[in-house]
């Protein structure tokens, strides 16, 4: 709350006042948000605990069901006489076959159709270069917004009208209006909506150009300066820096009266009747630095699965006076007895009517049927050619194989992922198979890989091949063997860890293992400790020893030390014996680096990259040339081991918090 000039007056006289009178009521704002989409246009396979605490299986989200629930939140707060935004926490890219197929061209027609308001600037909206990036922004019907963002340097981004700092919108009734500049507001009050993209991004994502990313929390302070200067009464900041960093960008700058984020994932709430955990509360207020304006902090999970809308209520003076709301996650009315989710499975129609008055009755939730135009776009421009694209089955499953990221997140144990358990032994398997030692003639004993290489779980049913390369491991992803001690080794493994714990943090960085087993335990707010830590040699389990080298396969991304891996960097900054794996014409081909190297822009961020003894960079674009090898390598494993998830795996991954 601002001091305002009447408590001022009040303070002065010390007389005559009484009790100051309540602040009158000002504006009301709906803000409809979600995040993290990641092309996921179609819903999600889940499960949701029945009236008797048992495992129901259906279907939650996808891109028509939130234009439909988008549409009816923005119906309600016209009724209400209430103004709406609908805004998008950006990574609208990379995580679907869609995506593989279309890229940006699908994100544009979709989200073109959704009337979003503006969007922020993710990470992965640079996984397939500035030049497809540049088209989107080009061409989407809202503004992409990053305040600190300075593209002036490079000319693919320099010259778009569309990504800017911030966008301005004139409240009259239950409206908001666009407009240009303030002068356009011709009395009205004036609302903006500033970005934030994440300043480490070059750390992160792989192609950025000459574009700068400027530090986060002064960039905001400054936007927020020069909104207010120009009077602008409410200001809201679109972020993608994860919740965490949300949280302390609420905590450093003054004036921000909601931050509405992304990128951490956060479906923030009681969701374990969905089986995905129980994270912070909705719409936090926390305190600015100046210990009176308050800012409200959102972030509405991952996927499509759910939609987030926060109630803003302002007084006469603009000050902020209350925030709250909740994510919903948007139900279908598909319900199964078993993961496989067939015909046979779907619960009988004397029970249909019942399940769906329980699941309508449940908090968060709501039924919410598609929108039928865009489902019927999905399915005829687009749908056909990704079934086309899905090739041979390789394998099937009972169950759903899960993916999380963190260990005791969405559900899961402290062991975390299942699935990253197995593709880190199929790229342990992979560059030990003979055809590759004959080339490489380094045996590998361990292998390491980051949560958020891993896209999408596996549900139960067939898994094609299309599953694995466009779904679960959709990145180029080449592969990479290089050295490293055992007193590295845990130094990288408690440094990823502990970066990993913090309450709110992006948590694709967190290491799954083969070939090693770890437990960790955290031992406070941002920090964890290996209390064991083994390795498989002859068949048994043996302490790492501290000054023995061991080789490692990871994805070549994080052998650059990107993502907070930048001790692989470090290790391989004067020299590296490492080789990178690519498939030319589908045979094995290696590439020594020679050293990794880390550069810095004008702003100080820092970026990750090798070079070649041979080339100057990987011809992953080339005719002829694959680099899915991560994928290639967990396909493989799958067809040599039909038998797979019949198999009891150990797990190599312990986190004790």
């Amino acid at each position: 709350m601002r001091f305002t000039s009447s408590m001022l007056v009040c303070a002065l006289l010390l007389a005559g006042c009484g009790s100051v009178p309540p602040a009158q009521p000002g504006l009301s704002l709906s803000l409809i948000h979600i995040n993290d989409t990641h092309s996921q246009f179609d819903a999600s396979p889940a499960s949701v605990k029945d009236a008797a605490g048992k495992p129901l299986y259906s279907y939650i989200g996808g891109h028509p069901r939130l234009l439909t629930q988008a549409q009816q939140l923005r119906a309600q707060a016209a009724q209400a006489g209430v103004p709406a935004l609908f805004l998008h926490g950006g990574d609208a890219f990379k995580g679907s076959a869609y995506f593989e197929l279309f890229e940006q061209r699908i994100n544009i027609d979709v989200l073109n159709r959704m009337n979003i308001d503006a969007m922020a600037l993710g990470n992965h909206e640079f996984d397939i270069g500035l030049v497809k990036l540049a088209d989107f922004v080009d061409k989407v019907n809202f503004p992409v917004v990053a305040a600190n963002v300075d593209t002036q340097a490079e000319p693919l981004l320099a010259g778009s009208r569309n990504l800017k700092p911030y966008s301005l919108f004139a409240v009259q009734g239950n409206q908001l209006t666009a407009i240009a500049d303030i002068n356009q507001a011709a009395g009205r009050e004036v609302l903006a909506v500033f970005g934030l993209a994440l300043e480490d991004m070059r750390a992160i994502a792989p192609d950025t150009g000459a574009v700068v990313f400027n530090n986060e929390i002064q960039s905001a302070q400054q936007t927020v300066d020069a909104l207010t200067a120009l009077g602008v009464q409410h200001i809201i900041a679109l972020t993608h820096l994860g919740h965490q960093r949300d949280l302390a960008l609420a905590g450093a700058v003054n004036g921000i009266d909601a931050i509405v984020g992304g990128h951490s994932h956060s479906l923030l709430g009681d969701f374990r009747h969905w089986y995905l955990g129980n994270q912070r509360p909705y719409a936090e207020m926390v305190t600015n630095p100046d210990g009176k304006g308050q800012t409200c902090v959102v972030q509405a999970g991952q996927f499509a699965q759910a939609v987030g809308q926060a109630k803003l209520q302002f007084n006469s003076s603009g000050e902020l006076l209350s925030c709250a709301g909740q994510n919903t996650l948007l139900a279908s009315t598909d319900y199964f007895s078993s993961a496989l989710r067939d015909k046979s499975s779907r619960i009988s129609a004397d029970k249909q009517t019942q399940t769906e008055h329980y699941i309508a009755s449940l908090p968060r939730t709501a039924i919410v049927a598609e929108d039928k135009a865009l489902r019927s776009l999905l399915d005829t421009a687009y749908l056909p050619a990704v079934q086309q694209a899905y090739g041979k089955v390789i394998s099937t499953t009972d169950a759903e194989i899960p993916h999380v990221r963190l260990p005791g997140s969405g559900g899961s144990n402290s062991h975390g992922s299942v699935l990253a358990g197995y593709i880190a032994d199929a790229l342990l398997h992979y560059v030990n198979r003979a055809e590759v030692q004959s080339l490489m003639k380094r045996p590998v004993q361990l292998a390491l890989i980051g949560a958020g290489n891993i896209r999408a779980a596996l549900p139960a049913g067939e898994v094609r091949e299309g599953n694995i390369r466009l779904e679960v491991l959709p990145f180029d992803t080449p592969l990479s063997v290089l050295s490293i001690s055992g007193v590295e080794l845990r130094a990288l493994l408690t440094d990823i860890i502990s970066q990993s714990v913090v309450t709110g943090a992006h948590t694709g960085k967190f290491p799954y293992v083969s070939g090693i087993r770890y437990v960790a335990k955290q031992t406070g707010p941002g920090t964890a400790e290996l209390t064991r830590l083994d390795i498989k040699q002859e068949g048994s389990w043996q302490a790492v020893e501290p000054q023995q080298r061991y080789s490692l396969v990871t994805t070549s991304y994080l052998a650059d030390g990107n993502d907070g891996w930048q001790l692989l960097q470090q290790l391989q900054a004067e020299h590296s014996n490492r080789l990178d794996i690519i498939l030319r014409r589908q045979q094995v081909a290696l590439y020594p680096v020679k050293r990794v190297e880390a550069t810095q822009d004008s702003s100080g961020a820092r970026s990750f990259r090798a070079r070649y003894h041979n080339v100057a960079a990987l011809p992953c674009k080339s005719d002829g040339v694959d680099c899915k090898v991560a994928a290639q390598a967990f396909i493989e494993y799958l067809q040599a081991t039909p038998d797979l998830w019949q198999q009891q795996r150990e797990p190599a991954v312990t986190l004790q918090r």
